[in-house]
């Protein structure tokens, strides 16, 4: 029986860091609020981080508050808004995870700085 899912992918990105992307993350109504979701985005990051990731960036609906508390309580950063982001018509927030120091300075002007602490949160929840 499948509970939880996770897609997620890591290529070079114009920027010039090595990306990560998470996709998509579900977990069976039934059996949320257990940790699942936390679980799958760990083992994600994981598996970017040991692939040597500089960062990790996904997407979601700014009116989805259990995931934004999820990705943000790991270190997340809201990067920017995508308004009429998904075919319903509904804005998201991109929100970025920062993995190693001086990677926010790739950035494009204008782009977020790594937060200090998001190394030690992450390691928390992970």
């Amino acid at each position: 029986m499948l509970i939880g899912v996770v897609v997620c992918k890591l290529e070079p990105h114009r920027s010039g860091t090595f990306r990560g992307y998470i996709a998509m993350l579900a977990v069976q109504e039934t059996h949320r609020g257990q940790g699942i979701a936390t679980k799958l985005v760990c083992m994600a990051i994981d598996a970017m981080a040991v692939r040597d990731a500089d960062e990790i960036v996904l997407e979601t609906e700014v009116t989805n508050q259990a995931s934004l508390k999820l990705y943000e309580r790991l270190g997340f950063l809201r990067s920017k808004r995508l308004h009429r982001y998904y075919l319903n018509g509904n804005a998201a927030f991109r929100l970025i995870l920062y993995l190693k120091a001086g990677t926010a300075l790739k950035r494009p002007v204008g782009g977020n700085m790594a937060h200090p602490g998001m190394q030690q949160r992450m390691e928390d929840y992970c």
